[in-house]
């Protein structure tokens, strides 16, 4: 929190420079984030994405693992809950959302296996393979949505047809306008944080996560641990995609994500990897989007501000760490002088 507020503090600083009123600025960005009910949708459906993906960012971070391949998983879980969605038109809603969705966390798990098993067999870096494949899993769609998928009756749109009503998200709201993605992300939330501290894979994920050699050590298969982690954040980060397409867009196409991937990590962090902790940063980073829309519109702000914001928190996050782990050391130091004196 005294990161965020910090953050802020900066940011009014930037907003007071470039000519404009920092509270008035702050005021009409709260306003357009949550002020009418229209507003606040728009807000729970720009974090939605950003939550499930900032999740499939956070469980492998509590593995050790960085998983910088958001933004790949999300296209390739998009593409397939959209196969399933307009391969399957007939099938009943109950039956055809949930295995839209199940197509896209399978979609984005194999995408994130890939690095996993890489980095556990193999020990290539996760961080360049992910990356790697963000551009394989962005070209793939692209290509498809410009060829084989692409609607015959789209007038020069690269994009496919539209999924079935009955593989859309139902709206949950209608003044609001929200879809029930948001309820899905929420309950993916409270089972990746069962996952983590009620179960035997999520201990052996954590363990790995502390300490690899010593994991090993105490048997824990550490080749699962990683290429699970890497899985699952994966699968979450294709349910992202999945919950864009099936509640908001419709149809697949490129271009589609304005970088819900790599949002996720800045929410993951800010998060502090605590499935809690990455529902808040979504939350905020959506309103934060939102908003910054709306003041830009009213007072013709730069909507350029919202990602200084971001960047300026997160750099406030990864100093408040750091600040902590040089007191931690201090003080082991400390003891250990005192241990050696005695």
């Amino acid at each position: 929190m005294l990161a965020i507020v910090g953050g802020l503090l900066v940011s009014g600083v930037m907003i007071a420079i470039a000519g404009f009123d920092p509270l008035e600025t702050f005021a009409v960005i709260a306003r357009g984030a949550a002020g009418t009910p229209q507003s606040l949708g728009v807000t729970l459906t720009n974090a939605t994405p950003i939550l499930l993906a900032g999740l499939g960012v956070a469980l492998p971070l509590r593995c050790g693992l960085l998983n910088i391949g958001g933004e790949g998983q999300i296209y390739i879980g998009a593409l397939g809950a959209t196969l399933v969605a307009i391969a399957f038109p007939n099938l009943p809603a109950p039956i055809h959302l949930p295995l839209s969705l199940l197509a896209g966390f399978i979609g984005g798990g194999i995408w994130g296996a890939i690095p996993g098993w890489m980095r556990a067999v193999k020990g290539l870096n996760e961080i360049i393979t992910t990356i790697m494949l963000n551009y394989i899993g962005f070209w793939t769609v692209s290509y498809l949505v410009h060829g084989p998928l692409k609607d015959p009756d789209s007038y020069g749109y690269a994009w496919t047809i539209k999924v079935p009503v009955s593989a859309r998200l139902p709206i949950i709201h209608e003044v609001a306008r929200v879809n029930l993605g948001l309820v899905v992300a929420l309950i993916v939330a409270a089972l990746v944080h069962f996952l983590l501290w009620r179960t035997t894979l999520g201990f052996e994920m954590r363990a790995v996560g502390a300490g690899p050699q010593s994991a090993r050590f105490a048997g824990i298969p550490v080749t699962r641990g990683t290429i699970m982690s890497m899985a699952i954040g994966g699968g979450l980060a294709g349910v992202a995609g999945a919950v864009v397409i099936l509640g908001v867009q419709l149809r697949l196409s490129d271009f589609f994500s304005p970088g819900y991937g790599f949002d996720a990590i800045a929410v993951a962090l800010v998060g502090q990897t605590t499935p809690v902790g990455v529902v808040l940063a979504a939350l905020f980073f959506g309103g934060l989007q939102n908003g910054t829309g709306s003041a830009h519109r009213t007072l013709g702000i730069p909507q350029e501000i919202a990602l200084v914001t971001q960047g300026i928190i997160l750099l406030f996050v990864i100093g408040s760490q750091s600040l902590t782990l040089v007191r931690l050391l201090r003080k082991r130091r400390m003891v250990r002088l005192v241990e050696h004196i005695r």
